[in-house]
Protein backbone atom coordinates (compact mmCIF):
# COMPACT_ATOMS: atom_id res chain seq x y z
CA UNK A 1 0.00 0.00 0.00
CA UNK A 2 2.78 2.43 0.88
CA UNK A 3 4.45 1.78 -2.49
CA UNK A 4 1.22 2.71 -4.27
CA UNK A 5 0.82 5.87 -2.22
CA UNK A 6 4.44 6.82 -2.88
CA UNK A 7 3.86 6.28 -6.60
CA UNK A 8 0.79 8.52 -6.42
CA UNK A 9 2.77 11.32 -4.74
CA UNK A 10 5.55 11.03 -7.33
CA UNK A 11 3.00 11.06 -10.15
CA UNK A 12 1.46 14.26 -8.78
CA UNK A 13 4.92 15.87 -8.53
CA UNK A 14 5.78 14.83 -12.10
CA UNK A 15 2.42 16.10 -13.37
CA UNK A 16 3.04 19.47 -11.75
CA UNK A 17 6.56 19.61 -13.23
CA UNK A 18 5.30 18.83 -16.74
CA UNK A 19 2.39 21.26 -16.44
CA UNK A 20 4.68 23.98 -15.13
CA UNK A 21 7.17 23.43 -17.93
CA UNK A 22 4.51 23.45 -20.63
CA UNK A 23 3.24 26.75 -19.27
CA UNK A 24 6.51 28.53 -18.46
CA UNK A 25 8.50 27.72 -21.62
CA UNK A 26 6.01 29.37 -24.03
CA UNK A 27 5.72 32.33 -21.63
CA UNK A 28 9.49 32.76 -21.58
CA UNK A 29 9.68 32.46 -25.36
CA UNK A 30 7.00 35.11 -25.68
CA UNK A 31 8.62 37.42 -23.11
CA UNK A 32 12.23 37.03 -24.32
CA UNK A 33 11.76 36.63 -28.09
CA UNK A 34 8.28 37.98 -28.77
CA UNK A 35 7.17 34.56 -30.01
CA UNK A 36 3.40 33.92 -30.01
CA UNK A 37 2.58 31.48 -27.21
CA UNK A 38 0.17 29.63 -29.51
CA UNK A 39 1.95 27.60 -32.26
CA UNK A 40 -1.08 28.14 -34.55
CA UNK A 41 -0.15 31.84 -34.66
CA UNK A 42 3.45 31.26 -35.76
CA UNK A 43 4.61 33.46 -38.63
CA UNK A 44 5.59 31.82 -41.88
CA UNK A 45 9.17 31.50 -43.01
CA UNK A 46 11.70 28.72 -43.07
CA UNK A 47 15.03 30.51 -43.41
CA UNK A 48 17.57 29.39 -40.84
CA UNK A 49 18.14 32.87 -39.47
CA UNK A 50 14.51 33.35 -38.48
CA UNK A 51 15.01 32.12 -34.93
CA UNK A 52 11.60 33.26 -33.70
CA UNK A 53 9.82 31.18 -36.33
CA UNK A 54 11.79 28.06 -35.41
CA UNK A 55 11.31 28.61 -31.67
CA UNK A 56 7.59 29.20 -32.22
CA UNK A 57 7.21 26.00 -34.22
CA UNK A 58 9.20 23.97 -31.70
CA UNK A 59 6.94 24.98 -28.78
CA UNK A 60 4.56 22.21 -29.78
CA UNK A 61 7.24 19.71 -28.67
CA UNK A 62 7.64 21.05 -25.11
CA UNK A 63 4.94 18.86 -23.53
CA UNK A 64 5.83 15.58 -25.31
CA UNK A 65 9.52 16.00 -24.54
CA UNK A 66 8.80 16.84 -20.89
CA UNK A 67 6.51 13.81 -20.57
CA UNK A 68 9.18 11.55 -22.08
CA UNK A 69 12.22 12.97 -20.25
CA UNK A 70 11.07 13.96 -16.76
CA UNK A 71 9.94 10.56 -15.39
CA UNK A 72 13.19 8.66 -16.03
CA UNK A 73 15.39 11.59 -15.00
CA UNK A 74 13.30 12.13 -11.85
CA UNK A 75 13.27 8.50 -10.77
CA UNK A 76 16.81 7.53 -11.79
CA UNK A 77 18.19 10.75 -10.35
CA UNK A 78 16.54 10.36 -6.96
CA UNK A 79 17.23 6.62 -6.81
CA UNK A 80 20.91 7.27 -7.50
CA UNK A 81 21.32 10.12 -5.02
CA UNK A 82 19.03 9.02 -2.15
CA UNK A 83 17.77 5.56 -3.01
CA UNK A 84 14.29 7.05 -2.82
CA UNK A 85 12.05 9.50 -4.63
CA UNK A 86 10.26 12.22 -2.65
CA UNK A 87 7.12 10.08 -2.58
CA UNK A 88 9.08 7.12 -1.25
CA UNK A 89 10.74 9.35 1.37
CA UNK A 90 7.33 10.55 2.52
CA UNK A 91 6.28 6.96 3.23
CA UNK A 92 9.64 5.79 4.57
CA UNK A 93 10.61 3.59 1.63
CA UNK A 94 14.03 3.15 0.08
CA UNK A 95 15.51 1.07 -2.74
CA UNK A 96 18.64 -0.89 -1.89
CA UNK A 97 20.57 -3.73 -3.49
CA UNK A 98 19.62 -7.17 -2.23
CA UNK A 99 22.84 -7.19 -0.18
CA UNK A 100 21.72 -3.98 1.56
CA UNK A 101 24.06 -1.61 -0.29
CA UNK A 102 23.01 1.55 -2.06
CA UNK A 103 22.27 1.51 -5.76
CA UNK A 104 24.39 3.48 -8.17
CA UNK A 105 23.58 5.13 -11.48
CA UNK A 106 23.97 2.00 -13.62
CA UNK A 107 21.71 -0.08 -11.38
CA UNK A 108 19.15 2.73 -11.16
CA UNK A 109 19.01 2.93 -14.97
CA UNK A 110 18.72 -0.84 -15.23
CA UNK A 111 15.91 -0.93 -12.64
CA UNK A 112 14.06 1.87 -14.44
CA UNK A 113 14.29 0.07 -17.81
CA UNK A 114 13.11 -3.18 -16.25
CA UNK A 115 10.29 -1.28 -14.50
CA UNK A 116 9.12 -0.01 -17.88
CA UNK A 117 9.00 -3.65 -18.95
CA UNK A 118 6.83 -4.46 -15.93
CA UNK A 119 4.49 -1.65 -16.92
CA UNK A 120 4.37 -2.67 -20.59
CA UNK A 121 3.24 -6.17 -19.62
CA UNK A 122 0.00 -4.53 -18.46
CA UNK A 123 1.31 -4.41 -14.91
CA UNK A 124 1.91 -8.15 -14.62
CA UNK A 125 5.49 -7.45 -13.53
CA UNK A 126 4.12 -5.95 -10.32
CA UNK A 127 2.13 -9.05 -9.30
CA UNK A 128 5.08 -10.75 -7.53
CA UNK A 129 4.90 -7.95 -4.92
CA UNK A 130 1.75 -9.61 -3.61
CA UNK A 131 3.27 -13.08 -3.32
CA UNK A 132 6.98 -12.74 -2.52
CA UNK A 133 8.30 -12.58 1.03
CA UNK A 134 10.52 -9.58 0.21
CA UNK A 135 7.73 -7.83 -1.74
CA UNK A 136 9.87 -7.66 -4.88
CA UNK A 137 8.34 -6.86 -8.25
CA UNK A 138 9.73 -8.65 -11.29
CA UNK A 139 11.94 -5.67 -12.13
CA UNK A 140 13.34 -5.69 -8.57
CA UNK A 141 14.24 -9.37 -8.83
CA UNK A 142 15.90 -8.92 -12.21
CA UNK A 143 17.77 -5.79 -11.14
CA UNK A 144 18.83 -7.25 -7.79
CA UNK A 145 17.05 -4.58 -5.74
CA UNK A 146 14.49 -4.53 -2.98
CA UNK A 147 12.25 -1.79 -1.59
CA UNK A 148 12.57 -1.61 2.19
CA UNK A 149 11.27 0.58 4.97
CA UNK A 150 14.03 3.13 5.50
CA UNK A 151 13.52 3.30 9.26
CA UNK A 152 14.26 -0.44 9.51
CA UNK A 153 17.76 0.08 8.10
CA UNK A 154 20.75 1.26 10.13
CA UNK A 155 21.60 4.91 9.52
CA UNK A 156 24.65 5.43 7.33
CA UNK A 157 26.40 8.72 6.91
CA UNK A 158 27.34 9.50 3.27
CA UNK A 159 31.00 10.06 4.24
CA UNK A 160 31.40 6.96 6.35
CA UNK A 161 31.03 6.37 10.05
CA UNK A 162 30.81 9.36 12.35
CA UNK A 163 33.09 9.44 15.39
CA UNK A 164 31.45 8.99 18.73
Amino acid sequence: MSRGLALTVDTVILTLLVAGTTWIVPQLAHFLLGVPSDPAQCPSGAEWWQVRVHVCRSLIWVAPVAVAVYPPVYRVGFWTVNGQTPGMALFGLQIVRTDGGSIGLALAIRRWALRVGSILTLGLGFLPILFSARRQALHDRLAGTVVVHAWAMPMRHPWGELPG
